[in-house]
């Protein structure tokens, strides 16, 4: 009996090892590969009519997305990498769009950098600058490993941190605008958060739909996906810095609130966010008002955190442009 009991220990701890490396193993592959899983490669004119300019790109190259894309909501064609002239300080070349404000204010007028989310690219973190394009000059564009921006691993915003700091380093060499905002949605908001930080270039930010710390997104996923959190949680963060050599939730932006308190900040988040815990958010927005940061909570009813669950930006369309051009006019234009 005692043998039996001894073999059946064994056959669960292997089994127990096994599992959790399997799903240290997948969960890391699906974080870090994934990038520009969103195969929509449509340009701002296609979308909303908006006149742009290329960044470190040929724009004649966009004309090969139609005649190679009979869909460009699913492009497998999705454009030439970026050239030299946005490269961030770890190799990444950058590319991007620049979209001039509708009012005609001109390249030195206030400018909004859009950030995109995990698996997303420089089209769908259009529709965030909906509302701000009449007043302010826009910039989108790829995040590492997505489109035309090189690269072949997604860090959940710590190394993207760089991609975005190589578009503001482009900005202000190109267009010398008198005042940068960032809105960054999901992972593009936790990797604003860490750029501004350290980058006084960085005025004001809106956040939308962001996580506060990355574990707690990757327990939810987890759950979501039938799995208990642990020990996959624990599995899935060493795996992802054995694969980039980079720890995760080294960028949380509940570490990044005293920091915070230099610049104005706009939360935005979905009552219904199963990845995002609403909670979450309401003990961010509460302990950065405690630590003295000028900061703002938007709350969008019902919303959840990707499109099958209806995002923000679709489910308050009307709102949530006014709650950017609101908060934007008064950060950076003085309203």
């Amino acid at each position: 009996m005692r043998r039996v009991l001894l073999v059946l220990i064994a056959v669960v701890v292997v089994a127990g090892i096994g599992y959790t490396g399997y799903v240290g193993y997948e969960g890391s592959r699906q974080m870090i590969e994934a990038g520009g899983s969103n195969r929509d490669c449509r340009t701002p004119d296609e979308l909303f009519g908006w006149t742009y300019e290329a960044i470190n790109y040929d724009i004649a190259d966009d004309a090969l997305l139609k005649s190679r894309n009979p869909d460009q909501k699913q492009c497998t064609y999705t454009g030439t990498i970026a050239g030299d002239e946005v490269v961030s300080d770890d190799g990444i070349h950058v590319g991007g769009w620049y979209i001039p404000s509708a009012d005609g204010a001109g390249p030195t007028a206030p400018t909004v950098v859009l950030v995109h989310g995990f698996g997303a690219n420089k089209t769908g973190i259009l529709e965030y600058g909906e509302g701000l394009h009449a007043s302010f000059n826009l910039v989108a564009f790829d995040l590492r490993n997505t489109h035309r921006s090189s690269g072949e691993q997604t860090t959940a915003g710590v190394l993207e941190q760089k991609d975005l700091r190589a578009i503001l380093d482009w900005l202000e060499r190109t267009k010398h605008p008198a005042h940068i905002g960032v809105l960054g949605n999901s992972m593009g908001a936790v990797t604003a958060v860490a750029e501004a930080g350290d980058d006084p270039r960085v005025e004001a930010l809106a956040l939308d739909s962001m996580h506060t710390r990355m574990r707690y997104q990757v327990e939810q996923r987890l759950i979501h996906n039938g799995h208990p959190a642990y020990p996959g949680t624990w599995a899935i963060f060493v795996a992802a810095r054995i694969r980039t050599g980079v720890d995760l939730g080294s960028i949380d932006a509940e570490d990044a609130i005293p920091e915070l308190a230099r610049l104005p900040v706009l939360l935005s988040h979905g009552t219904a966010d199963t990845e995002d815990l609403p909670a979450r958010t309401q003990e961010f927005y509460d302990r950065a008002r405690a630590a003295g940061v000028e900061i703002e909570l938007d709350w969008c009813e019902g919303a959840g955190h990707n499109a099958e669950a209806g995002m923000p930006v679709w489910v308050c369309r009307d709102a949530f442009a006014a709650w950017m051009l609101d908060f934007f006019t008064r950060a950076l234009a003085g309203g």
